[in-house]
């Protein structure tokens, strides 16, 4: 079994690229030699450039407590019972066809509770599942159960990162903040996020030279902080300020 390359040394223009179909692995890294760095996403909603977007939450009956079938210590693969409502798409046996990948291929099997709690691992393949039944799940060569699950564990599973992302909404929250567009994007386009280095950001008016930016109650916007832990997220600092509903220059710092 092979895995794609997970960085990419690009070139000021590479961000301006999306396609409707896959080229990378969600989650691949692109670095400029300026310090810019991006990660590829997919759209789940039109978004505008220099918008702060955020993933979108897996299933809901997928996010955690799903019982445990096997998984003993030192193997390779886990057998789960999938949740009540959403059915789980497998893909052929680690193939590396983009359109034919599973739901959750390079995403993550997380223990949350009872034995083996703690323990995470990436998604290489897994089968096919209707609500209720059965899910083999498999793990890359090298990463293997250490601690033996049994049938009072309990797992969540999550997509890869950035493999649903929309604008950042304060009063919706569906996940973690992943970066900003350089150009206009289409909803169900693969795009480069842009998550570190100087980018140009929505903003509001009360942004200060040299200060630190955050999420705030404009969708996509970056604003002052407002002592607000439940709500908003640094995102970067001040580089050039701008008027309300202007773009203001970030150095941005949500992942390197």
């Amino acid at each position: 079994m092979s895995a794609f390359s997970n960085v990419v040394h690009g070139a000021p223009g590479y961000d301006k690229t999306a396609n409707t179909s896959q080229k990378h692995r969600l989650g691949t890294k692109m670095v400029y030699s300026d310090g810019r760095t991006f990660y590829y996403s997919k759209a789940a909603a039109a978004i505008t450039a220099g918008q702060v977007t955020m993933g979108t939450q897996t299933a809901a009956d997928h996010i955690k407590d799903l019982a445990v079938v096997s998984g003993a210590a030192g193997a390779n693969q886990v057998v789960i019972t999938n949740g009540g409502t959403t059915a789980i798409v497998g893909s052929g046996k680690y193939t590396e066809d983009f359109a034919t990948r599973g739901d959750y291929v390079d995403g993550y099997l997380f223990v949350n509770d009872v034995d083996g709690e703690g323990q995470i691992f990436q998604i290489a393949d897994h089968s096919t599942a209707a609500t209720g039944a059965a899910v083999t799940i498999d793990f890359y060569n090298n990463d293997t159960v250490q601690t033996a699950l049994t049938t009072s564990s309990e797992v969540g599973l999550h997509k890869p990162v950035g493999h649903s992302v929309e604008i950042f909404d304060i009063s919706d929250i569906d996940g973690s903040v992943t970066g900003v567009p350089t150009h206009d994007i289409a909803s169900g386009e693969f795009f480069w996020a842009q998550t570190a280095g100087p980018a140009a950001v929505l903003a509001i008016a009360s942004l200060v030279l040299g200060n630190e930016a955050y999420t705030c109650g404009t969708d996509g916007a970056a604003g002052p902080s407002l002592d607000n832990n439940s709500a908003e997220v640094r995102i970067g600092v001040v580089l050039g300020v701008a008027a309300a509903s202007e773009y203001a220059l970030i150095d941005l710092g949500i992942k390197y």
